[in-house]
């Protein structure tokens, strides 16, 4: 468990930290294997939202970014380790470990412009994200050692962080497949949602979500929700209570709870820093009236 420091649990994290969050919490659970994978495999994704991957140019997106992948991991690892500790079944092994790591790693990767494709930034994929993240996987998979059923456990992680997914409904082998599904999805949410910064990157994610829409044809509707900036801020508290929490319970099978194995102090600190950003938007939102 980590120990309670005087500020927040739920900080910004650097690609730097994220790799020792993940490792530490790995060869905490399993010592006898080498920990190095996650290094490895962090910076080659870094080098696709640098645009040093070839055929990729540098992420422009402003909002999915690597910074919120690194939200993102270490939330994802943190409920992993949490599930661990509680010694609920389905255990899991290394590799598993492993391939779900990869694939929150890699979950918004089908963001990323490819070479020559110079119209937009990378948010008018956003309806097609996770197919471009799928197909993506299925490239990358020499970066960690993917045998062809390993990408496709990486796939099927990818595909259970889309909005509105039917989890019960894609096509897991097990119990133990399904359970790196469930931890990928709520730790996208989870890390997206409760990181210091959300309030403040939500403009952002109005951007992308405008020019997914200007993008995007007969399909607009699917990214059309809202009318500005301030509207997406007056309506992300309804969003958490009436789509996030309904994801987290049903589709993800709850297993934010795990989260009360990894903290200390048993506190579920991904809630309460989603708590105190909701408040800190209504704040926001009373201040602009």
């Amino acid at each position: 468990m980590e120990e309670l420091p005087g500020g927040p649990l739920i900080k910004t994290i650097t690609p730097e930290e994220t790799v020792q969050i993940v490792a530490t919490i790995f060869s905490a659970h399993f010592p006898n294997h080498d920990a190095g994978f996650f290094s490895a495999t962090l910076h080659q994704v870094q080098h696709v939202f640098a645009g040093a991957y070839p055929g990729y140019q540098r992420c422009d997106t402003a909002f999915h970014d690597f910074a919120h992948t690194c939200q993102a991991t270490v939330a994802t690892v943190r409920i992993l380790d949490g599930h661990l500790k509680s010694g609920r079944p389905p255990a899991l092994t290394p590799r598993e470990f492993q391939l779900a790591v990869v694939g929150i790693l890699l979950h918004d990767i089908g963001f990323s412009k490819e070479t020559g494709d110079d119209s937009g930034t990378g948010a008018k994929h956003t309806i097609a994200h996770v197919d471009r993240g799928e197909r993506f996987a299925a490239k990358f998979h020499p970066h960690f050692g993917g045998t062809p059923d390993e990408v496709r456990i990486v796939q099927l992680t990818i595909r259970s962080t889309a909005m509105n997914v039917a989890v019960s409904q894609l096509p897991f082998r097990g119990e133990r497949e399904r359970l790196i599904g469930c931890a990928v999805g709520t730790g996208d949410i989870l890390g997206t949602m409760a990181a210091p910064d959300y309030p403040e990157r939500l403009p952002g994610l109005y951007q992308e979500l405008a020019e997914a829409a200007a993008y995007a044809g007969p399909r607009a509707k699917e990214v059309t929700r809202y009318r500005s900036a301030e509207d997406l801020l007056r309506k992300t508290r309804d969003f958490y209570h009436s789509y996030v929490q309904r994801m987290l319970d049903e589709e993800w099978g709850r297993i934010y709870e795990a989260l009360e194995h990894h903290f200390a102090d048993g506190h579920n600190h991904y809630l309460l820093a989603i708590e105190a950003n909701l408040e800190r938007i209504d704040r926001i939102l009373a201040a602009s009236r």
